[in-house]
This record gives structure tokens, sequence and C-alpha cells, in this order.
């Protein structure tokens, strides 16, 4: 049986839903069965936004396990396939969910909180966050994602794609390129500007495995 579980998190703000519900209509656009829960609640006060995309789907011969197909629309301790972290320091607080295979994709951009700027906390540094995240698992690819999206397209607008560009290389994701960019083009505008991000991605992630 097929199964794979990704979950996003980062910053009310970043983009977190979006990159989930593009996930998600790629996989219904493939026709793999796709469930997952958010949390949108903190997205006003600078809080912590996550999404969880379970993919489920039959190996070739495989008959229908009406059982084995239901299931949470979280994923458990441990259990995360795929971590795409737009914000340092939200993934070492979701990294209860990975495990030892995990892949972690970071954005090397920290959001400094309000609580650190006025001086109440301080902000680890980035190395001692990448070095606890691999104690988890050595998978860990750090990007300055919203850095490329500045450089390449003067935007932000385009993290999004770059990031999916970044899953699609680095993970064992059971949904196609294809369908991911036939999901951008019916949700996102300037479909071009937005495959050249996604294949901006791709090409970046050969640098993140030897990133920071």
């Amino acid at each position: 049986m097929i199964r794979y579980d990704i979950v996003i998190c980062g910053i009310g703000g970043q983009g977190v839903i979006s990159l989930g519900t593009i996930l998600k209509l790629a996989a219904i656009e493939e026709g793999v069965s796709v469930m997952g829960a958010e949390r949108r609640g903190g997205a006003q006060r600078e809080g912590s936004v996550t999404s969880n995309i379970r993919y489920r789907g039959l190996s070739p011969g495989e008959a229908h396990d009406e059982r084995a197909m239901a299931t949470s629309g979280l994923i458990p301790a441990a259990g995360a396939d795929m971590m795409i972290a737009m914000e340092p320091l939200e993934a070492l607080r979701h990294a209860a969910l990975l495990n030892e295979r995990s892949v972690v994709i970071v954005n090397d951009f920290p959001l400094i909180p309000v609580s650190v700027r006025i001086g109440e906390r301080a902000y680890p540094a980035r190395d001692e966050i990448y070095a606890r995240l691999r104690r988890f698992t050595p998978h860990v690819h750090v990007v300055d994602i919203d850095g490329l999206s500045k450089q390449n397209f003067n935007s932000l607008r385009q993290v999004n794609t770059v990031s999916l560009g970044l899953a699609s290389a680095l993970g064992a994701l059971p949904v196609s390129e294809e369908s991911i960019l036939a999901t951008v083009k019916q949700r996102f505008p300037d479909f071009e500007t937005n495959k050249r991000a996604f294949d901006l991605g791709r090409s970046a992630s050969g640098a993140a495995t030897h990133g920071r």
C-alpha cells in the first residue's frame, strides 16, 4: 500500500495552507486518495500554522481494503515522511513528527517573534536548530527559499512554487510533477513564472543537500 505523509509548518501569512491545498488537489488530479488536517488559529497572532497531507493508494495488483485506507487527518509522532518548514524554529517546534527516514526542507529565513523583538525571549542560533533537527534525521535540506524567490522574481509570490519544486525533487511523493503543475496552473496566476519557480526549486535541490 502506498503511504506518504507530509507536514507543512510555518507562521501565519507564509502560505502554509495554500501549499497544502496544492499538494492535496494534485492527489485528486492524479487519482490518489488524500486526507489531512490544518491548524489555522494562530495566523493572526504571528502564531504557528500547520497543514497535514496524508496520501494513501494501492500498489499494483493490491485489492482495495477500506480499513487500511481509513486514517486520521493528523500525522502521529514520528510519522512524517516529509516536512516542509517555512521557518526554522517552526521546524524544530514540530520535530516530534520526524523519524530517521524523514526528508526535511527548511526555509533558511527566520521570522523573529514579538517576544524576541521586545527582549523577553532569545531566538536560537540557526546552526543549533539544524543540528538538533539532524538528531532526528540526517535528511535535512536547508534552502533560503525566500531569497531565491526575491533574487529570481523580485517577489515573494513564488516561494510556494519554489518549495513545491524542492519537495518534488527531494521526496518520494506519490503524485507526479505533471499533476502538481496542472494544479498550480489552475490555482495560481501567471503559470509560466510559477513553472520557472518550480523548476528553480528542483534545480536548487542539489545544493540543498549540502546546505547549512
